[in-house]
């Protein structure tokens, strides 16, 4: 056992550290802008993890300053893992930008949808590529009604009906 100002901890090599790997977008339809506003949220230094796998120069995240420089990697990464439909119909996200809060990364994401949208669709597969544990969330608010979706290892694509 060790001492450390009065506390006693026990030394073992038997302890197992779970990292949980999960993403949480919130996703509602404006009127005024006729498209669905998603919000997703990830941990900064996995994000950086699954951009750098695919790209021969390593980028670094957390940087305030560089944000912007990064942007087309972003969109990139969300372009080959996002797909929307509404209402049957394909729709491509546009992503808006992003910024830092603590040790995640913020993206703004825009899904044109003339109407409110009565179905969607989507195709959510990020992260699952490097962390087989991955999760996905989306929660959905359309009309005053609330649904979510979830993705991962097993199930990639979602349909909701509002």
């Amino acid at each position: 056992m060790e001492d450390c100002d009065g506390f006693r901890f026990r030394e073992s090599e038997n302890i197992n550290f779970h990292k949980y790997y999960i993403s949480v977008s919130n996703a509602t339809y404006s009127k005024e802008a006729k498209s669905v506003q998603m919000i997703t949220r990830f941990f900064i230094d996995d994000l950086e993890d699954v951009i750098n796998a695919r790209i021969s120069n390593p980028i670094k995240l957390g940087d305030k300053s560089t944000i912007q420089d990064v942007y087309p990697y972003l969109k990139d990464y969300l372009n080959k893992k996002l797909q929307v439909k509404i209402d049957g119909k394909n729709t491509m996200p546009n992503f808006l930008g992003a910024e830092y809060e603590s040790d995640q990364i913020v993206l703004y994401i825009e899904i044109p949808a003339e109407d409110i949208p009565e179905e969607i669709t989507m195709k959510f597969n990020a992260f699952i590529e490097l962390f087989e544990e991955q999760k996905n969330l989306v929660h959905l608010k359309i009309n005053g009604k609330r649904k979510t979706m979830l993705f991962d290892i097993n199930k990639s694509t979602d349909s909701v009906k509002f």
